[in-house]
């Protein structure tokens, strides 16, 4: 937690030159007025029950937004210096914009500083998607020592709600439900009524503990974002958004579009699409892309000839006798036994899809699983169910605010795989119940019209999205005037540091936004090629070393050594999934039984 403390210097804090001339003159009637109020602190901290924060609050109150420095909080990666190679602090800006004298709340603030001069004056903002998810639990760990750290300071800022910011809108109710619930067959109604019976427990406690959740929704996010822009002193900005962050990108662009000197999204959400509804579709497609690239490929047709149809009968399987599985939590090594039906096994595949390292790994894994090997499964459920840093309180506030008022009613799944829509009516419904009983304002409608815009915008898209499909890129590119729109055909949820490819477009346009970037390197991106047991040489017990923690940099180092001292070059793609999976940003820890609940997250 940052602690900002009383601005030192009180005689011009907040004040016109005109008052601050004034107050010289009349230094006498100064002292009084702050000798009465310096009794006033004192005999209230002498009262009773009585605290002096209100009175504190009141004096710093004025300078809203604002940015202090101070010291790093969060554990930062093996070889990044604090001071050297980057700052943090605390930007603390109104709870609610429209009272900006009111309750105050703080942002955590990472600058990563340029490493090559001359330093360009636009830095590059980044917001991270969820909603709920940390951008500086994600970014700290691929950004200071990645391709994107050039001539411009990279900005991370934690949104109002989340991990490193205050208040933090962690649900334990909903984590604690999740481990109750790992070992239980329940069917779709029984896990629905449990997990929102758990998210409203979790509302009712913030709420209690004086958390305004109206306060949490994108456009106040937008206007923290012009409030760092502001209490840091740029001029203007870049501002990259991934998944929820291009969501919020978007609204930024419509607020504030004279700070912005130009916008990358990347696994872009429109304007006016419930991702969360449209999920089954988008899944489908991903999968259909999945089965489509494995038959192009001549290796894994030749190993996984008939890959749809193995898939779907391991789904049928498990769902008739499902496996029990051993999930470990890598903050505390607390272990749990839980149950993996076929409807599981769809949701860790739909999650498995977000990570473009791993995507050649998936045909392996089916063959792997129906074989009754769940190793490698256990390191993505371990990561994805037993997740401590999605702020669920501020995702439930967000989107419903976003779609509350949205009619599940109106979506139907008829021409799309049946165990993709299985159990949706219920998830919908259930979603539904949740947003009203969360009870937070939506969202003017005319906030759901498609932005019109002439800032210079990269577009980035995956063909293995699950979430983010690239058709819509494609529909938020066509009101954008000057936007620039790519598909890459080997990524998944997210492009910016999962190909070389996609960064040097991202520099290239930041150099020079006005001009479309050349985009020829996409071309060349060798088709994918997937691993199969041939690829693959085992050691024993070598993928239950993978549940080590993120930042243990030494052991990592000595695991990927001796991997490509023993393992066969193919292997280097589960090494690549390990760091990334341990840096990535959070996975939503959906009910196990419910193959994709309406509110799988978009980060």
């Amino acid at each position: 937690m940052y602690v900002c403390p009383l601005h030192k210097n009180w005689k011009t804090s907040g004040y016109s030159g005109v008052t601050q001339k004034w107050l010289g003159k009349k230094n006498f009637i100064m002292k009084i007025n702050w000798f009465i109020l310096m009794v006033m602190i004192i005999t209230m901290a002498a009262l009773p029950g009585q605290t002096i924060q209100p009175v504190l609050a009141a004096v710093v109150k004025g300078g809203v937004p604002r940015y202090q420095k101070g010291p790093c909080s969060m554990k930062l990666p093996l070889g990044v210096n604090e001071g050297k190679d980057l700052e943090c602090g605390t930007l603390t800006v109104p709870e609610l914009y429209e009272a900006p004298n009111g309750a105050t709340i703080s942002l955590a603030v990472v600058i990563i500083k340029a490493v090559k001069l001359p330093k360009q004056a636009d830095p590059v903002v980044f917001a991270q998607g969820g909603p709920g998810g940390s951008t500086i639990d994600y970014f700290l760990q691929v950004l200071p020592t990645g391709r994107l750290r050039t001539n411009r300071d990279l900005v991370l800022f934690d949104q109002r709600g989340t991990l490193n910011s205050t208040p933090k809108l962690f649900c334990q109710e909903l984590f604690d439900e999740t481990t109750a619930t790992l070992p239980l067959n329940l069917n779709a109604a029984e896990s629905e009524k449990r997990y929102n019976e758990a998210a409203i427990k979790c509302h009712d406690r913030l709420t209690k503990e004086g958390v305004n959740l109206q306060a949490y929704n994108s456009l106040e996010n937008a206007s923290d974002i012009a409030s760092l822009r502001t209490a840091l002193g740029y001029d203007q900005i870049n501002l990259y958004g991934v998944s929820y962050g291009t969501l919020l990108a978007l609204h930024t662009m419509r607020q504030f579009p004279n700070m912005l000197r130009s916008v990358i999204i990347d696994s872009v959400v429109p304007m006016d699409i419930n991702t969360n509804y449209d999920a089954p579709n988008s899944e489908n497609r991903a999968f259909t892309e999945l089965f489509k690239a494995c038959q192009e490929d001549v290796k894994c047709n030749a190993a996984y000839p008939n890959l749809e149809k193995t898939f779907f009968d391991l789904v049928d399987r498990l769902n008739k006798k499902p496996a029990t599985i051993k999930l470990t939590d890598a903050e505390n090594g607390k272990t749990y036994d839980a149950l993996v039906n076929g409807d599981a096994l769809i949701s860790s595949f739909f999650q498995m899809l977000y990570m473009t390292e791993i995507i050649p790994l998936l045909p392996k894994t089916v063959e792997d699983i129906s074989a009754g090997r769940y190793s490698f499964l256990e390191r993505i459920l371990s990561s994805t169910e037993l997740d401590h840093t999605m702020s669920y309180g501020m995702y439930y506030s967000t989107m419903c605010a976003e779609n509350g008022n949205v009619d599940p009613k109106q979506f139907t799944y008829s021409h799309i795989r049946p165990q993709f829509s299985k159990d949706q009516e219920i998830y919908n419904e259930g979603s539904a119940a949740l947003c009203k009983a969360w009870n937070v304002p939506a969202l003017d409608p005319a906030q759901d019209k498609p932005l019109v815009s002439d800032i210079p915008t990269l577009i980035f898209n995956g063909r293995f999205d699950p979430i983010t499909p690239p058709a819509y890129g494609k529909e938020v590119a066509a009101t954008l005037s000057h936007s620039t729109y790519f598909v890459f055909p080997n990524t998944g949820h997210g492009a910016i540091s999962s190909t070389v490819c996609a960064d040097q477009i991202f520099l290239d346009f930041l150099n020079n936004p006005q001009s479309q970037p050349d985009g020829s390197c996409i071309a060349r991106i060798p088709p994918l090629k997937f691993i199969t047991n041939k690829d693959v040489v085992d050691i024993p017990n070598m993928i239950s070393l993978l549940n080590l923690e993120g930042h243990n940099g030494i052991e990592l180092g000595l695991l990927g050594f001796f991997i490509l001292i023993l393992l066969s070059s193919a292997f280097i793609f589960p090494l690549l999934w390990l760091i990334r999976v341990l840096r990535r940003k959070p996975g939503r820890p959906t009910p196990l039984l419910a193959h994709l609940a309406p509110w799988t997250r978009l980060s």
